[in-house]
């Protein structure tokens, strides 16, 4: 079993109804393919974009799958995969996907990840700064 986790920038803004319709739709497919995980989808703070941040926990090839139809999806792009390694257990067994539509409040709690989207943390992803990802993922399963 894998975890991967990857961030993008939506292609517009998505209204909630369009949200709703991901989350049916990934919910359905993840159940399909036993896959576990969260989507975490953020405006930023002047409301010209918005960007995603995804954990998604399976079997190797049905992430290899999914992660190849998310690379073809145009709701968003400049998709970077920040993390992916193997794992004995799931962190989100319960969540065929999770969802949280946070605000700067919600993030600024874990440094780092508090100006996600922005050119200060594409810096800070480059340099090798951003913590562990999977631990930000977490709190949010914690919280929820």
């Amino acid at each position: 079993m894998q975890y991967l986790i990857y961030v993008s920038q939506a292609s517009s803004m998505m209204s909630e109804s369009s949200l709703a319709s991901i989350l049916d739709t990934s919910r359905q497919n993840n159940r399909r393919d036993e896959i576990t995980g969260l989507l975490i989808y953020k405006v930023s703070p002047n409301g010209k974009w918005a960007n995603f941040m995804q954990l998604l926990e399976g079997g190797k090839a049905e992430l290899d799958n999914l992660y190849q139809r998310l690379l073809a999806d145009a709701r968003h792009h400049s998709v970077i995969l920040l993390e992916r390694k193997d794992t004995s257990s799931r962190s989100f067994p319960d969540w065929w996907m999770g969802f949280r539509n946070i605000d700067i409040g919600d993030l600024n709690q874990f440094e780092g990840y508090s100006d996600l989207g922005s050119p200060e943390f594409w810096e800070k992803f480059k340099s090798g700064e951003l913590l562990q990802p999977i631990g930000m993922m977490r709190q949010f399963y914690e919280d929820g």
